[in-house]
């Protein structure tokens, strides 16, 4: 009986220094892509074929163990195949592992009733067919013959895009319309819209529905059920569905016929993965997923990247596999709508700007502290100025959004006795005080029980230093009583979808009042109602000694910004940041919208000391529990990387050093960066050191942060 010997990849982590796939026999060619079970070991795992071809007579007559059973023929496709490889070459991963993020669970039953993959639109109060029927300025029409226009050569014609404008530029439009055109010319052509939070893929949904219709549109996220996430994956790899939105997971979607990409808010750093293999960018993967497919990628922020405007603005690239992006900018639209302004009959006072422009001030809470030269002695986190804003707010029925980076009610919470911080004995970070009346960690989600005891003096009262979104909640209720308030964070999120879900449509529907939250509500959402934002306290923004921090808080405060004075508004909206140091100067050019000046600064900053876009960042931690086998290993790799690179000027590795936060989890930490000048790569001697680190280190290539 002919036999064939097929080329398969188990779907577990296998070292890089390692062949990534595996020989097994089977009676039956096995078509690419297919999902099997084979044995390894002891164990029996899945894996994915790369190729089969017919046995030979093999040296030394070695036997090979056989495929157990075939799941599903052609499970994936070549190109998933292809860009897995791409994460695991990139990102110094396991193929294994990257081709693992591609495989969805398969839900054993799905006779349920799946939730559904849309809310219905009634719930929003929407009116069908509204976004159709907005006039496009000659830049948006600009921006949108750019991207749609083709060549007969793809090798010469522009195919990566970053579309600048303001909030409430008219960016969305840009994508419907650049989507609309390419579906229309290109027969079942589809559309992947990369989004960077779950609580604004509700806005999005209804949106692209409006536009195109639900029953073109699938959804990918990791909150979906097995059954809901299988079908809509179903949906997109035989065609039916055209629009794929979702979060960075979605790059991993097995695309039938793929001609755009859009990655909104391209500034977000959840675009990023780092709590765990593969630490992919979706920004880095669409940019190759965009390669294979011979596709438009448009990358659109009101506050892009440095490095992502750079590559825009100088046509450079930070290494030669990257594109440059052609910058295609729009100017703000007029946002408030004459009608709905008439109809008010100038009821409004004269806060209103009379540019129809979003009035921001600047607080500055030290003058909160002193009155007539004297210490106040107890001070609300709500100004007196945004306390009034507030008031006048719910009085005129819009809607206010306060936004503070930090959940919880404290910082830090001390022992009144004898001053010692209440930390976490698994990580030794600050214990947050929870509303509750407990304290627990943000690292871990470590819990003390309802009477904790000073570690020092066992004392049990603490004093509550620092705020949270948990206490700016407390601090509203007590201030207005009467009004509908809810709160947005992590820990208020992290049920399931549906919270996120509720949360958009109880907001859009005017049954909140007052939207109190993290940085997930301070990006995307486009509500005409909202006529209020307050930043509460933005110097919690700079508290992080890292190269991205200045342009991660510009984002953050233009963002929230952003959030009032929408398209059709019948008042432009006011914008509260309240700081101890109003002289800050990128605070200062936020509430400008001043990103000309941001990047000028930091494009000068980053230039002296070769930070990206000026070179390649990784960044290898180490973790173990103990601290004193954390510091020989680490100093041990490296001196074995020092020698490796054979004093190539071109690349720089730094000694190692504790992370800024030194223990997670009970395991203590220490990282080692690498910094590779664009001229600069790594020698394949570095390259095989990294590929054959053992375990307990971790890779980042292109790190969020560097603390």
């Amino acid at each position: 009986m002919t036999k064939y010997i097929i080329s398969i990849v188990p779907l577990t982590r296998i070292p890089l220094y390692r062949d990534q796939s595996f020989y097994y026999l089977y009676k039956d060619k096995i078509a690419p892509g297919s999902l099997v079970k084979i044995p390894l070991g002891k164990r029996t795992i899945d894996g994915i074929v790369l190729e089969s071809k017919s046995d030979f007579p093999r040296m030394g007559n070695i036997q090979l163990k056989k495929v157990i059973s075939i799941t599903e023929e052609k499970f994936l496709t070549l190109k998933q195949i292809q860009l897995a490889q791409f994460i695991s070459d990139y990102y110094f991963v396991s193929l294994g592992v990257a081709i693992k993020m591609f495989v969805p669970q398969i839900a054993k039953t799905r006779n349920k009733k799946h939730e559904t993959q849309n809310m219905e639109h009634g719930t929003w109060n929407m009116e069908h067919g509204t976004t159709n029927k907005i006039k496009l300025t000659p830049e948006q029409k600009s921006a949108i013959l750019e991207i749609t226009k083709t060549s007969t050569n793809y090798k010469l014609q522009t195919t990566s895009y970053l579309l600048f404008g303001p909030a409430s530029s008219g960016k969305t439009q840009v994508y419907f319309e650049s989507i609309k055109e390419i579906l229309k010319n290109k027969k079942n052509a589809q559309a992947l819209i990369l989004l960077p939070e779950l609580t604004i893929t509700a806005q999005e949904i209804q949106r692209y529905g409006e536009f195109f219709g639900e029953d073109k549109i699938a959804v990918l996220h990791s909150k979906l059920s097995k059954g809901q996430y299988y079908k809509n994956w179903q949906a997109i790899k035989n065609g039916t569905a055209q629009i794929i939105i979702g979060a960075r997971h979605a790059v991993s979607a097995p695309f039938k016929n793929l001609k755009i990409i859009i990655v909104d808010e391209e500034q977000d750093i959840s675009f990023k993965q780092w709590e765990m293999n593969p630490h992919y960018d979706a920004r880095t993967v669409a940019e190759e997923l965009a390669r294979l497919y011979k596709t438009k990628l448009v990358l659109g922020s009101a506050t892009p990247r440095v490095e992502t405007y750079f590559r825009s603005s100088s046509g450079f690239a930070i290494n030669s596999s990257q594109n440059r992006y052609k910058l295609l900018t729009l100017p703000p639209l007029r946002t408030v709508d004459q009608k709905l302004r008439a109809n008010l009959n100038m009821s409004l006072p004269r806060t209103v700007d009379r540019e129809l422009r979003t009035t921001i001030d600047i607080i500055d809470l030290r003058k909160e502290h002193w009155k007539n030269w004297k210490k106040v002695k107890i001070v609300s986190p709500i100004s007196e100025k945004l306390e009034s804003e507030i008031r006048w707010t719910l009085q005129n029925k819009f809607q206010t959004i306060l936004f503070i980076n930090r959940q919880g009610m404290s910082t830090f919470s001390a022992c009144t006795t004898c001053k010692t911080v209440l930390t976490c004995p698994d990580c030794e970070r600050a214990l947050t005080y929870r509303k509750r009346g407990n304290y627990e960690c943000l690292h871990c989600k470590f819990e003390t029980g309802d009477f904790p005891m000073c570690p020092n003096c066992q004392g049990m009262t603490f004093r509550n230093v620092g705020l949270g979104t948990e206490k700016i909640e407390k601090e509203i209720e007590k201030l207005f009583p009467s009004a509908k308030i809810a709160r947005v964070d992590s820990n208020s999120m992290k049920k399931s979808v549906k919270s996120q879900e509720n949360i958009w449509a109880d907001f859009s529907s005017k049954k909140i009042d007052i939207l109190i939250g993290t940085q997930m509500i301070a990006k995307a959402w486009d509500l005409p109602n909202i006529g209020l934002v307050g930043i509460i306290d933005a110097d919690s923004l700079f508290a992080f000694p890292d190269f991205h921090t200045n342009e991660n808080a510009f984002s953050l405060i233009t963002q929230a910004v952003g959030r009032t004075g929408r398209t059709g508004a019948r008042y432009a909206g006011k914008a509260i940041i309240q700081t101890y140091h109003p002289e800050n100067q990128v605070i200062r050019w936020a509430s400008e919208k001043n990103y000309a000046q941001l990047y000028e600064y930091e494009i000068k900053e980053r230039k002296s000391l070769s930070y990206p876009p000026f070179s390649q960042i990784i960044k290898l931690t180490y973790k173990d529990f103990y601290l004193n086998s954390v510091e020989k290993e680490s100093e041990r790799i490296y001196q074995k990387l020092k020698e490796a690179n054979n004093e190539n000027n071109n690349l720089q590795i730094y000694p190692p050093c504790a992370p800024y936060v030194p223990k997670i989890r009970k395991r203590y930490a220490m990282q080692i960066i690498l910094k590779i000048k664009n001229e600069g790569k790594l020698s394949s001697l570095l390259e095989a050191e990294l590929k054959s680190l053992p375990n307990g280190w971790q890779i980042d290539v292109d790190p969020i942060s560097l603390i």
